[in-house]
């Protein structure tokens, strides 16, 4: 009887052990989006792949400055209206008008993805009026400008797909080239 037990037990053993590490090679993402329900605006938001950083090297205002720009692609969920942006901010890592907390406007960026220039106007509004109560992506830092731009899907996939990418920020007249810094 006492051998029986233990191959019963043993066999249970071996049932959880395999159930476990088929559970473990079905589940996992294939990206690193995040999900989550704005408790302010009863939207679903989903923070996408990748999180594009492009930088701009400064070298005439310090050694190792620089200045970047982070955009990631979201969806906005409102009672099954999707709406997809671009989100992110355009900072620096020593620029003293940030320092002396002048007001910048959000600039345009063209994104170049393999030759193919998609122009992001920032959205003028508020975030409430896209169905977000709060930041979904956090600011790099204190003096970091928002840019939130509409986006399609498909633009969002061609991006994410593509091999080449760089930005070109618009801003007061002049243009700024960012190139892909980190994917």
């Amino acid at each position: 009887m006492t051998s029986e037990r233990t191959r019963w037990r043993v066999g249970a053993l071996v049932v959880m052990i395999a159930t476990n590490l088929v559970g473990c090679a079905a589940s996992g993402p294939a990206s690193h989006e995040r999900e989550y329900l704005d408790e302010q605006t009863v939207s679903t938001v989903t923070v996408g792949d990748p999180v594009l950083v492009f930088a701009r090297a400064r070298p005439e205002l310090a050694a190792n400055a620089r200045d970047y720009l982070t955009l990631v692609p979201l969806d906005v969920n409102r009672a099954g209206e999707h709406r997809q942006y671009f989100v992110g901010y355009s900072w620096s890592t020593v620029d003293k008008r940030f320092a002396a907390g002048e007001q910048v406007t959000p600039p345009r960026i063209d994104l170049i993805a393999d030759g193919r220039r998609i122009a992001l106007t920032p959205h003028p509004g508020s975030l409430a009026e896209l169905g977000l109560g709060e930041l979904p992506v956090t600011r790099p830092s204190r003096s970091a400008t928002l840019l939130v731009a509409p986006a399609s899907r498909e633009q969002q996939q061609f991006v994410a797909d593509a091999a080449e990418l760089r930005a070109v920020l618009q801003r007061d007249g002049a243009s700024e080239r960012f190139d892909l810094w980190r994917k």
